[in-house]
């Protein structure tokens, strides 16, 4: 794949992940539930990444027992952690915060490998912590504009941030080499079983009779969308720009989501304070990513 395309590919797939929190916030209105949403979501994507993965390497599915404990390991502490919380934030907090809040993982990447990883604290990556952190204080209305978050979903969101962190400082450091789509395969296969006995073990019931039948067109849009399509379009991305340089493109997710909640959720649109509280998150994760990072995204939640 050519650079050009390459970049097309990044963008594309930040517009495709720019779409699940309005997804989300609209499947709620359905009647439909984070943990059997994400439950769903999960096993739908698990099986559509399995079949490409297959397609290009039938024997990159067979994964030694190591791998496969370490897989399960980072599906339920981080993604599947950040996924849970990221869901929820989105019952407490307008999807636009959300999204915004998620963007912190670089901050918390960047604290991580100061504390646990020995790296050296540098003054520009310092300033782009600080920069991140002012950015989030303005985007929940701690500096001044309406918030339109519980603290509820301010804290989940940036649990969603943590989650994410360490899914991908772990995966680097665990799996180095491993194919990017067989990971994120087994991921989405064991965080679906994950959601899904955490639903049944306070209660919920899987079935959708519950749910609007927009739910069900909401819910395949989530599927072939922000997760399949997402991933599949970074990772071939990926080939041609490089982790970092994709890193920085992927940025543009946030920016997506709060066009569309323009468009879909206009109650839910940024004030003048949050959009430029917005901005300042970006400026941070981009500073970040130019003065380098220890580990590179690999998939959204």
């Amino acid at each position: 794949m050519s650079r050009r395309w390459s970049l097309v590919a990044v963008v594309a797939s930040a517009a495709c992940f720019g779409t699940l929190p309005v997804l989300a916030k609209l499947a709620y209105d359905a009647n439909a539930t984070p943990l059997p949403l994400l439950a769903w979501r999960f096993m739908f994507a698990a099986a559509l990444l399995a079949v490409v993965s297959a397609m290009s390497s039938p024997a990159s599915l067979r994964v030694p027992k190591r791998d496969l404990l370490r897989f399960a390991t980072l599906a339920i502490t981080g993604y599947g952690a950040a996924s849970v919380c990221y869901f929820f934030a989105l019952k407490f907090a307008d999807a636009s915060v959300v999204a915004v809040l998620l963007y912190a993982y670089p901050a918390f990447v960047t604290l991580a490998s100061w504390v646990f990883l020995g790296e050296k604290a540098t003054w520009q990556r310092g300033a782009a912590v600080l920069l991140t952190f002012l950015g989030c204080a303005m985007v929940v209305g701690l500096l001044g504009g309406a918030a339109r978050a519980q603290w509820q979903g301010i804290a989940l969101g940036l649990g969603a941030a943590v989650g994410y962190t360490l899914f991908n400082l772990l995966s680097h450091r665990w799996l180095p080499g491993r194919s990017q789509l067989v990971m994120m395969t087994y991921t989405f296969g064991i965080a679906s079983i994950m959601a899904a006995a955490l639903a049944l073990g306070v209660g919920q019931s899987l079935s959708p009779a519950a749910w609007e039948p927009s739910a069900w067109w909401l819910i395949a849009a989530i599927v072939v969308v922000p997760t399949f399509a997402a991933i599949v379009l970074y990772l071939q991305g990926i080939r041609g720009l490089g982790p970092s340089q994709a890193a920085v493109v992927s940025t543009l997710e946030p920016l997506f989501t709060i066009a569309l909640v323009s468009v879909f959720l206009p109650e839910q649109t940024l004030t003048a304070v949050q959009l430029a509280g917005a901005g300042l998150v970006l400026a941070g994760v981009v500073w970040s990513e130019v003065s380098g990072r220890s580990a590179e995204p690999i998939a959204a939640v």
